[in-house]
């Protein structure tokens, strides 16, 4: 879903230590002064960014890489104000803005604001017995693998309430279609359009091949019992925290509707991107 709403003030969220974010920061700072624009500044992750959002802030614009960009996006979930980026890092698939063109975009959209996209998020509990060990919500995936240990992960995965299939692999990839040219698309699993509402489970190498990977809708609830005794089997979320899960332990997993915003800026499509990134060739070739 998209549409478009009043910039109101702007929250700039610049990467701690990267020189060239910082300047750029400036150059934004000072054109958004010129204009009369509020807007404040952030250095992550010195500090949180949802905490610092001014309360009238109606755009998060993020200066530094994927990762950064995901950071802040989770944080600032509850507030639901756009997020956009301007990419300092890699590959910069999800910033779509640039350090050479990101002035005089964002100049041009500060009357009406930027359009909007709303997305899924994955929700996610890991339970131990009758408690509840670690919760809480990703915008790209969750992922639960082994550690160290060259052997493959016995896992129960039941679906809404009903036994699916027993399965042995390296582990697990929840992804949402923002996350899915990451980790699981390189795992052989689907690469969705970001807009989709759905999710996909990827298994890390399944054994035999025995599992082929799914897209399900937002509703459906995933459930992951861990049944292999090895010591290090971890669950990562967004690829920046990681948490250590024992025998017996069940990863639970679900969608939810339009959760996180983006800020779309007409800078760059979807497809473009990818052809940007590499992941397809243009005319076939590789």
């Amino acid at each position: 879903m998209s549409g478009r709403r009043a910039l109101g003030a702007l929250a700039l969220v610049v990467k701690k230590g990267n020189l060239r974010a910082g300047a750029t920061c400036a150059e934004l700072a000072d054109m958004l002064t010129r204009r009369g624009v509020a807007f404040s500044t952030t250095v992550y992750p010195d500090n949180d960014p949802a905490a610092c959002l001014p309360p009238d802030a109606g755009l998060i614009l993020v200066l530094g890489g994927d990762g950064t960009f995901i950071a802040v996006a989770r944080r600032c979930l509850d507030r639901a104000v756009p997020v956009g980026g301007v990419n300092f890092g890699r590959v910069g698939f999800l910033n779509e803005l640039t350090p050479e063109n990101c002035v005089d975009v964002l100049a041009g959209t500060l009357e009406s604001g930027p359009a909007t996209k709303k997305h899924l998020s994955l929700q996610y509990a890991l339970r131990r017995g009758n408690g509840e060990q670690f919760k809480g919500e990703a915008v790209n995936d969750v992922v639960l693998t082994r550690g160290r240990t060259a052997r493959l992960c016995r896992l129960r995965l039941t679906v809404n309430g009903r036994p699916f299939i027993v399965l042995r692999s390296d582990g697990l990839i929840f992804s949402t279609p923002i996350g899915s040219s990451g980790y699981c698309c390189s795992a052989g699993g689907p690469l969705m359009a970001p807009g989709l509402n759905a999710y996909a489970v990827t298994a890390i190498c399944p054994y035999l091949n025995a599992f082929h990977p799914l897209t399900l809708c937002p509703e459906t609830r995933f459930s992951v019992r861990v049944e292999d005794p090895a010591p290090d089997i971890y669950l990562t979320v967004d690829g920046q925290e990681s948490r250590q899960v024992a025998v017996g332990d069940v990863l639970e997993v679900q969608g939810l509707r339009e959760r996180l915003i983006t800020a779309d800026f007409g800078s760059a499509g979807y497809f473009e991107r990818l052809l940007q990134r590499g992941f397809a060739a243009p005319g076939g070739a590789v």
